[in-house]
Protein backbone atom coordinates (compact mmCIF):
# COMPACT_ATOMS: atom_id res chain seq x y z
CA UNK A 1 0.00 0.00 0.00
CA UNK A 2 1.42 3.58 -1.24
CA UNK A 3 1.19 6.48 1.35
CA UNK A 4 -0.21 9.42 -0.21
CA UNK A 5 1.83 12.07 1.54
CA UNK A 6 1.75 14.71 -0.98
CA UNK A 7 -2.15 15.73 -0.83
CA UNK A 8 -1.90 16.03 2.49
CA UNK A 9 1.13 18.32 2.79
CA UNK A 10 -0.71 19.99 0.24
CA UNK A 11 -3.84 20.66 2.23
CA UNK A 12 -1.22 21.69 5.26
CA UNK A 13 -0.08 24.51 3.35
CA UNK A 14 -3.49 25.70 2.15
CA UNK A 15 -4.62 25.83 5.45
CA UNK A 16 -1.25 27.85 6.79
CA UNK A 17 -2.01 30.32 3.35
CA UNK A 18 -5.60 30.71 4.27
CA UNK A 19 -4.39 31.73 8.04
CA UNK A 20 -1.96 34.25 6.92
CA UNK A 21 -4.40 35.53 4.45
CA UNK A 22 -7.25 35.79 7.47
CA UNK A 23 -4.52 37.62 9.26
CA UNK A 24 -3.31 37.04 12.67
CA UNK A 25 -3.00 39.39 15.60
CA UNK A 26 -0.10 40.77 15.71
CA UNK A 27 2.39 40.49 18.09
CA UNK A 28 2.22 42.49 21.00
CA UNK A 29 4.74 45.44 20.91
CA UNK A 30 6.14 49.60 20.97
CA UNK A 31 6.61 51.79 18.52
CA UNK A 32 6.35 55.22 17.42
CA UNK A 33 9.18 56.05 20.37
CA UNK A 34 10.05 59.91 20.54
CA UNK A 35 11.04 62.33 23.05
CA UNK A 36 9.45 65.57 24.42
CA UNK A 37 9.56 68.50 26.24
CA UNK A 38 5.82 68.63 27.47
CA UNK A 39 3.36 66.51 28.16
CA UNK A 40 0.82 66.12 26.04
CA UNK A 41 4.34 65.10 23.67
CA UNK A 42 3.02 68.10 21.41
CA UNK A 43 6.34 69.60 21.33
CA UNK A 44 9.12 66.67 19.93
CA UNK A 45 12.66 67.25 20.45
CA UNK A 46 15.73 65.59 21.14
CA UNK A 47 17.68 68.62 22.43
CA UNK A 48 16.80 70.25 26.19
CA UNK A 49 17.60 72.66 28.07
CA UNK A 50 18.91 72.14 31.57
CA UNK A 51 15.14 73.22 33.64
CA UNK A 52 13.33 70.95 31.25
CA UNK A 53 11.57 67.90 32.23
CA UNK A 54 12.22 64.85 30.25
CA UNK A 55 9.53 62.69 28.48
CA UNK A 56 9.65 59.95 26.20
CA UNK A 57 6.83 58.53 24.44
CA UNK A 58 6.01 55.04 22.40
CA UNK A 59 2.55 53.27 21.82
CA UNK A 60 1.76 49.93 22.92
CA UNK A 61 0.02 47.78 20.49
CA UNK A 62 -1.66 44.44 21.69
CA UNK A 63 -0.35 44.70 24.84
CA UNK A 64 -2.19 43.00 28.12
CA UNK A 65 -3.14 45.34 31.00
CA UNK A 66 -0.74 44.83 33.83
CA UNK A 67 2.40 44.48 30.86
CA UNK A 68 5.37 45.82 33.01
CA UNK A 69 7.34 48.95 31.36
CA UNK A 70 10.49 50.43 32.83
CA UNK A 71 12.50 53.48 31.67
CA UNK A 72 16.32 53.52 31.96
CA UNK A 73 17.88 56.58 32.06
CA UNK A 74 21.51 57.13 30.91
CA UNK A 75 23.88 60.23 31.15
CA UNK A 76 26.34 59.18 28.75
CA UNK A 77 29.21 62.05 28.75
CA UNK A 78 28.46 63.96 32.43
CA UNK A 79 30.78 64.34 34.64
CA UNK A 80 30.53 61.96 37.85
CA UNK A 81 28.17 59.62 36.18
CA UNK A 82 29.27 56.30 34.93
CA UNK A 83 27.38 55.83 31.19
CA UNK A 84 26.88 52.05 31.56
CA UNK A 85 24.67 53.02 34.70
CA UNK A 86 21.19 53.99 34.92
CA UNK A 87 21.19 56.87 37.25
CA UNK A 88 17.25 56.73 37.30
CA UNK A 89 14.26 53.64 36.70
CA UNK A 90 10.93 54.42 36.35
CA UNK A 91 8.56 51.30 36.34
CA UNK A 92 4.83 51.17 35.13
CA UNK A 93 2.25 48.44 34.98
CA UNK A 94 -0.10 49.19 31.77
CA UNK A 95 -3.57 49.93 32.60
CA UNK A 96 -6.62 49.22 30.85
CA UNK A 97 -7.43 51.36 27.57
CA UNK A 98 -3.91 53.18 27.73
CA UNK A 99 -2.54 52.57 24.48
CA UNK A 100 0.32 55.66 24.31
CA UNK A 101 2.75 55.38 27.06
CA UNK A 102 5.17 58.18 28.38
CA UNK A 103 7.75 58.63 31.17
CA UNK A 104 8.69 61.82 32.72
CA UNK A 105 11.97 62.54 34.45
CA UNK A 106 12.67 65.87 36.58
CA UNK A 107 14.77 67.56 38.67
CA UNK A 108 14.63 69.75 40.90
CA UNK A 109 18.15 71.08 39.80
CA UNK A 110 19.26 72.31 36.24
CA UNK A 111 20.27 68.97 33.75
CA UNK A 112 24.18 69.08 33.81
CA UNK A 113 24.61 69.49 29.79
CA UNK A 114 25.99 66.64 27.91
CA UNK A 115 24.55 63.43 26.07
CA UNK A 116 21.81 61.41 27.11
CA UNK A 117 19.48 57.99 26.52
CA UNK A 118 16.48 56.25 27.50
CA UNK A 119 16.06 52.73 27.07
CA UNK A 120 12.49 51.09 27.36
CA UNK A 121 11.93 47.43 28.51
CA UNK A 122 8.93 45.80 28.17
CA UNK A 123 8.80 42.68 30.33
CA UNK A 124 12.26 42.59 31.25
CA UNK A 125 12.85 42.94 27.32
CA UNK A 126 14.63 46.02 25.79
CA UNK A 127 12.35 47.09 23.29
CA UNK A 128 14.02 50.88 22.73
CA UNK A 129 16.22 53.81 23.14
CA UNK A 130 16.03 57.17 22.61
CA UNK A 131 19.01 59.70 22.65
CA UNK A 132 18.78 63.37 23.07
CA UNK A 133 21.16 66.08 24.86
CA UNK A 134 20.92 69.10 27.34
CA UNK A 135 22.48 72.13 26.05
Amino acid sequence: MKKRVFPILLAVLALAAAGLACGAPAAPGVSNMYMASDQDGTVKTSTFSPGQDFFVFFDASNVATGTAFQSQWFALNVEGEDPNTAFHTIDYALEEGVTTVYFQLTNPDPWPAGNYRVDIYMNGSKVGEQSFSVQ
